[in-house]
C-alpha cells in the first residue's frame, strides 16, 4: 500500500486529449470521488439500530467529516503539497486513501468512536479530491474557469447523492454493502484520474514559508474578508442542507409527496452548472447576488 501511495505521488503520466474530453473525465471522477463525503448518512437508520446510537451519534459521525475535511485543506495549503506535487497524483492517491478508510469502516467499525475516526480520515481525504480537483481541471481548461468550476460543484452535488440513491436502489442490501459501494466507485475515480493525468498548463511551484502575519494582512483586505466569510455562511447553510434533506425526504415519502422535494434536489446541480456560465458572461458578483437572493 505505500509503494503504491509513493507510485501515485511520483509517477508522470501524460495524455493528449483535448479539454473537453478532460473536464468530462475529471467531472466524472468528481462524481464518483465524492460518494464518500455522506456514504454513511443513506444508512443513518441501520447504525442507529446497529449500534444502538441516536441522531444526536449520526451527527457525530457527519461533523467528523466536516472537520477533517477541514483539516485536511488546511494542511494542503499551509505545507504546500498542493503546489509541490500534480494534482493528478494528489487526486489519485486521495481517492485510494479514501476508499480504504471507508471501507475500513464498514468492516471494521463498531462503535461511534472508532467510526468517527475514521470518518475523520475520509475528510482528510477528501481534501484532495474536491479542492484539487478544482486545481486539476484549471490544467486542462483555464479558458473556461467558471463553467468548468460550476460542472465540478455540481457533480459534488449529485456525488453525495449517491449514497442516498444506492439505499434507494438496494434497499435489501446490508448496510455494509451500501458503504462499501462508494468505496468501489472512488477506487473508479482513482483510475480515471491517475490515466488521464494533468493537463498542459500545468505549474508546479515551491512551497513557500508560512508566515502566520499573513494571515492577518489577507483578512485586512475588505474584498477578502468579504468574500471568506460569505463562503463561510454559505457552507453552514448548504451542509445543513444536504444532512436535512434525506429525513425530509423519508418523511415525505411516507406522506406520498415526494414530487417536489425531487425536482428541488434534482435542479440544484443544473442551478451550479448555469451559474457558472452566468459568472462567464456577467461577472462573479452578479452571479453571486442573484444565487443568494433565489434561494
Amino acid at each position: 500500500l505505500v509503494l503504491l501511495f509513493i507510485q501515485l505521488i511520483t509517477s508522470t503520466p501524460s495524455r493528449t486529449i483535448s479539454p473537453n474530453v478532460a473536464s468530462l473525465f475529471i467531472v466524472i471522477a468528481e462524481l464518483m470521488g465524492t460518494s464518500l463525503w455522506f456514504s454513511i448518512n443513506g444508512v443513518a437508520d441501520n447504525l442507529i439500530g446497529s449500534w444502538n446510537i441516536n441522531l444526536a451519534g449520526i451527527g457525530v459521525l457527519t461533523n467528523a467529516v466536516q472537520l477533517g475535511f477541514v483539516a485536511g485543506t488546511l494542511v494542503f495549503a499551509l505545507s504546500g503539497i498542493a503546489d509541490r506535487f500534480r494534482p493528478s497524483h494528489l487526486f489519485a492517491a486521495c481517492a485510494l486513501l479514501g476508499a480504504l478508510f471507508n471501507t475500513a469502516f464498514a468492516i471494521w467499525a463498531d462503535s461511534i468512536w472508532m467510526g468517527s475516526a475514521l470518518r475523520f480520515l475520509v475528510g482528510i481525504c477528501l481534501a484532495g479530491i474536491y479542492p484539487i480537483g478544482m486545481k486539476l481541471i484549471m490544467t486542462w481548461d483555464p479558458q473556461k474557469a467558471s463553467s468548468r468550476i460550476a460542472q465540478l460543484v455540481g457533480m459534488l452535488t449529485l456525488g453525495t447523492a449517491i449514497p442516498h440513491a444506492t439505499r434507494y436502489f438496494g434497499v435489501d442490501w446490508p448496510w455494509q454493502e451500501v458503504i462499501l459501494f462508494s468505496s468501489f466507485l472512488a477506487i473508479i475515480a482513482m483510475g480515471i484520474i491517475f490515466w488521464l493525468g494533468d493537463g498542459p498548463h500545468l505549474k508546479l511551484g515551491t512551497a513557500s514559508r508560512v508566515k502566520l502575519s499573513g494571515f492577518r494582512q489577507l483578512f485586512a483586505i475588505p474584498a477578502y474578508r468579504r468574500s471568506a466569510l460569505g463562503y463561510f455562511g454559505h457552507m453552514w447553510e448548504l451542509y445543513a442542507f444536504w444532512a436535512l434533506v434525506p429525513a425530509l425526504a423519508a418523511r415525505c415519502s411516507r406522506r406520498g409527496a415526494t414530487g417536489g422535494l425531487n425536482t428541488s434536489v434534482g435542479s440544484t446541480s443544473a442551478r451550479r452548472n448555469t451559474r457558472g456560465c452566468r459568472v462567464d458572461r456577467y461577472g462573479s458578483g452578479a452571479a453571486t447576488w442573484t444565487a443568494t437572493t433565489s434561494r
